[in-house]
């Protein structure tokens, strides 16, 4: 059986994608079958077959592995390398009580470097889902003989990052949560409720003038069954809009710099770009990687791509020659986080830049948390405060119908 990758006319709508067949005749035939003009079919080359594969794993590797079980591998490895185990008994080790998916990538290394390849080498052809900062702290530990150590920061790094995630999303899963149950108690209401009430409010208009609150709440009926399907599908379109502009490499970094001024929450995002990247720097440099190269590394995982353009400037800053402090004082980094420009300043001249950096991160990160749990005990109230005012106008206004037909007909 073959795979064989083709491109077809089906109802006028050009799909493409790939068939396993016996033969180039039978695949044409089966799609000739399914009512598609065939524009182009090819057999598809062992080669091209094995990087096929090898992509569907390596998402499948980024969806299912978790930055907790790499975290945890990577301190047993820390642990067995220090009591003197080799490296491949270690992988060997490790890998055998590893979760399935990260069991095969762990065996995979081990025969990697049992064939004499390099630790770096290896994840990078066969472990991507590490991160580029793990793999590169890794290298450096290869190369000065502080493997062990190297797998420990890494897993300290991983942890410290998991953690400042977890409490952003601790800090929003129950308003969320609140938010959700919202939305459905306002489905019932303008589903459910709302029309009853509307048809009764309606039949005591013929005979009464209505109060202001219950005219407005007959034009918020009208306004939603006549718009509500343009209301309900505007955010989906919002964000399949957001999505495709951020694949823009310029367009991105606009939407990331304005994301760091949205209210309330922009200021938390700045908190968290600001803990990411002095907490990375500080620990690259802290572990022996050179100052170009860690420059470049926390720019590949700056997850704010505005940050990521900032880094690249300050990379060739100092790669011409030019001192870090100097590099920050010329990009945004300077607003955003300017406690990390004076504490840059001082220590490049004392040569405790590492330290300093996690001096900084942490206090970043305090700030985060004071931020994140700030927003947290707010929006709760005010979705409360949204959704009971959307109620009590609904009963408000409907009780002031009927009190208006009361008086009527008294």
């Amino acid at each position: 059986m073959s795979k064989f990758q083709y491109k077809i006319n089906q109802g006028g709508v050009i799909k493409s994608g790939y068939i396993n067949a016996e033969s180039l005749h039978l695949a044409s035939v089966e799609l000739s079958r399914q009512g598609g003009v065939i524009i182009s079919l090819r057999k598809v080359t062992s080669e091209e077959a094995s990087d096929i594969n090898s992509n569907f794993e390596k998402i499948c590797e980024r969806l299912f592995i978790f930055s907790g079980q790499i975290e945890l591998c990577l301190r047993q490895l820390s642990s067995l390398l220090h009591a003197g185990v080799p490296i491949l008994d270690s992988l060997l080790a490790v890998g055998g009580q590893a979760p399935p998916m990260l069991r095969k990538i762990y065996f995979r290394l081990a025969e990697k470097v049992r064939r004499g390849y390099s630790m770096k080498r290896s994840l990078q052809e066969d472990a991507s889902c590490f991160g580029d900062i793990t793999i590169g702290l890794i290298g450096v530990g290869e190369a000065n003989g502080t493997l062990d150590e190297m797998f420990r920061y890494s897993a300290d790094l991983m942890e410290r990052s998991r953690k400042v995630r977890s409490q952003i999303v601790q800090a929003f899963s129950y308003p969320a949560i609140v938010m959700l149950v919202a939305i459905g108690v306002s489905y019932f209401l303008v589903v459910h409720v709302l029309p009853k009430i509307i048809t009764f409010i309606s039949k005591q208009a013929k005979a009464v003038e209505l109060p202001l609150p219950t005219k407005l709440l007959l034009v918020a009926n009208d306004f939603i069954w006549a718009y509500g399907i343009y209301i309900a599908v505007t955010p989906i379109v919002l964000i399949i809009a957001f999505i495709l502009l951020r694949r823009n490499p310029a367009m991105c970094e606009r939407i990331d710099y304005f994301c760091l001024f949205i209210p309330l929450i922009g200021k938390a995002y700045r908190e968290h770009s600001n803990t990411m990247w002095c907490r990375t720097l500080g620990a690259l440099l802290q572990s022996g990687v050179g100052l170009l190269s860690a420059l470049e590394l926390v720019e590949g995982v700056m997850s704010n791509k505005h940050y990521a353009v900032q880094f690249r400037k300050i990379y060739n800053m100092v790669k011409q020659g030019d001192a870090v402090s100097k590099g920050i004082a010329s990009t945004t980094l300077s607003k955003f986080c300017p406690m990390a420009l004076a504490m840059v300043a001082v220590s490049e001249k004392s040569g405790s830049l590492d330290v300093s950096l996690l001096h900084v991160a942490d206090y970043c990160e305090e700030q985060l948390t004071r931020r994140v749990a700030f927003l947290g005990k707010f929006i709760e109230p005010a979705i409360f405060v949204f959704i009971g005012g959307i109620v009590g106008f609904i009963y408000f206004a409907f009780f002031l119908a009927m009190l208006a037909a009361t008086k009527s007909a008294i």
